[in-house]
C-alpha cells in the first residue's frame, strides 16, 4: 500500500520541482524564431510543469502555493540569467513602466500556481481511494467503542470481542 507523506514535505518538493522545471522550460524561448511566441509558449509550458510538480502534494491549496512560489522564483532566475534586458517586446516600454517586468514574472508564476492547484486536487482523490481500501473499524458490542479489526479486547470496557 502506498504511504502518505507529511504535507509540508510535499509542499517543499513542489517548490523545488517547480523552480527547477520552470527554469528548464524557459530555455526553448531563447531559440524561438519570433519573439512573440514566448508569450504563447511559456504559459502552457509552465502550466504543464506545475501540474507535474504539484503531484507531490495531496492538498490543492499547498499545490497552488508551492507551484506559485516555485514558479515565481524559477521564472525570475531564468529572466535574470538569460533575459537581463527584459522579456521579449518590452524594449520599447518607457522607463516609467519598468515595473512591467516584475508583473510579467508574477503572472507567469500565477499560471504555475493554477497547474499546481489542479494536480493537488487530483492528489486528494488518491488519498480518498487509499482510505477506502484501508481496513475498517468495528464496534464493541458492550460499550460501542470503535476497535480495530484484529482486537481481542475492547480498549474501553475491557470486554472480550467476538472473533472476526
Amino acid at each position: 500500500m502506498a504511504s502518505v507523506r507529511n504535507p509540508l514535505a510535499g509542499f517543499g518538493l513542489t517548490i523545488l520541482g517547480t523552480v527547477g522545471l520552470s527554469f528548464l522550460a524557459g530555455i526553448p524561448i531563447l531559440f524561438l524564431p519570433q519573439r512573440e511566441l514566448a508569450y504563447f509558449y511559456f504559459p502552457f509550458a509552465l502550466f504543464g510543469v506545475s501540474v507535474f510538480s504539484g503531484r507531490t502534494t495531496f492538498l490543492g491549496s499547498l499545490g497552488f502555493m508551492g507551484a506559485l512560489l516555485g514558479g515565481i522564483v524559477g521564472v525570475y532566475i531564468f529572466q535574470s540569467l538569460f533575459l537581463p534586458a527584459g522579456w521579449p517586446l518590452s524594449t520599447a516600454v518607457p522607463t516609467w513602466l519598468s515595473g512591467s517586468q516584475f508583473l510579467m514574472t508574477l503572472s507567469f508564476g500565477a499560471v504555475c500556481g493554477l497547474g499546481g492547484a489542479a494536480s493537488g486536487k487530483l492528489g486528494l482523490k488518491r488519498i480518498e481511494r487509499l482510505t477506502d481500501r484501508a481496513p475498517k473499524m468495528r464496534r464493541c458490542l458492550k460499550c460501542g467503542a470503535k476497535v480495530g479489526m484484529s482486537a481481542q479486547k475492547c480498549w474501553s470496557c475491557r470486554s472480550y470481542l467476538p472473533p472476526t
